[in-house]
């Protein structure tokens, strides 16, 4: 199903908003065991959402993939945004299952993770045009008879080609840092899951993380979690830390009116000097000049 929309204020997305169309192509016996929910929204304006209480700031033409039927609320921040939202029950197995999941450790990590808490996967940087047109082919085949089991055929291969465009070269679109991933235990995840679900618990804790502490969160010992830390992300577990709290800094400078005291004590740093030396060593300015530059609220009120 898919929807263009405005958001001036709150837009709910239900579970009646699927289409549970099924379609029978082929042989007699052939069985649909399975319905993986999927929902894909599209951002066509710059614009600043809370979605379930979750702040994600999009530009023209990123995209979050949800993957699950539970009610949603999605709260406009700012000018209003306009969204396209598709909503698509993906059968397994059929065709597609070969299509969609094949060796997508993403896709499976997600079906593992069940549909009852809603995750999600925000995508940027999408400069190509073939993610469009496939979302432009299912707005097409949207304002179609779907009672056509051709059509519907056709719209859910459509949802599942565009999901694997999504994960062609994900590492260069996806947003690790807005991004809500599935799942606690990260011991048989993919790399990709457990890097999103490590980043994301350092985000949460950026102000007291430490190697030990968050080794025993995931159940590891200390020196094993500190190289597989340097396999995920390239850099120590420190670095790491490092790197978040800075991109944690930069959001805040830019979105929020928090005093540059307020953000380096929210972040850990013990004294100011101490951020101010950490930041522009990173961004080779310092925070005020980040401000200055990049807070856009502040320039456009």
């Amino acid at each position: 199903m898919a929807k263009n929309y405005v958001v001036a204020s709150e837009l709910a997305l239900k579970e009646t908003d699927f289409n549970e169309t099924s379609f029978k192509i082929g042989s007699e016996n052939e069985n649909i065991s399975t319905c993986f929910h999927i929902r894909f929204i599209e951002s066509l304006s710059a614009c600043e959402l809370s979605l379930n209480g979750k702040y994600v700031s999009l530009s023209p033409f990123d995209v979050i993939m949800l993957s699950s039927p539970q009610p949603m609320t999605l709260s406009n921040l700012a000018a209003p945004a306009q969204l396209r939202v598709f909503s698509e029950c993906l059968h397994a197995p059929t065709p597609l299952n070969m299509v969609v999941v094949g060796d997508n450790p993403m896709v499976h990590d997600l079906m593992n993770a069940g549909e009852h808490d809603p995750h999600y996967i925000v995508y940027r940087h999408l400069n190509d045009q073939i993610k469009h047109r496939y979302f432009d082919l299912l707005a097409e085949i949207e304002r179609q008879d779907l009672t056509d089991v051709f059509l519907s055929y056709q719209r859910e291969m459509t949802a599942g080609l565009l999901l694997t465009e999504l994960l062609r070269n994900h590492e260069q679109t996806i947003s690790i840092s807005d991004s809500d991933f599935p799942g606690t235990d990260i011991h048989h995840a993919s790399a990709d899951t457990q890097s999103g679900l490590i980043f994301n618990y350092l985000v949460r804790h950026s102000q007291d993380a430490t190697l030990r502490g968050t080794a025993a969160h995931f159940g590891y010992d200390k020196n094993y979690f500190s190289r597989l830390c340097r396999k995920l992300f390239d850099k120590s577990f420190t670095g790491q830390l490092a790197f978040i709290r800075i991109e944690l800094a930069k959001r805040m400078l830019a979105l929020s009116n928090k005093t540059i005291e307020e953000i380096a004590f929210e972040l850990g740093y013990k004294n100011m000097s101490s951020f101010f030396a950490v930041f522009k060593r990173a961004l080779n300015m310092t925070p005020n000049e980040y401000r200055a530059s990049h807070g856009y609220r502040r320039t456009t009120s």
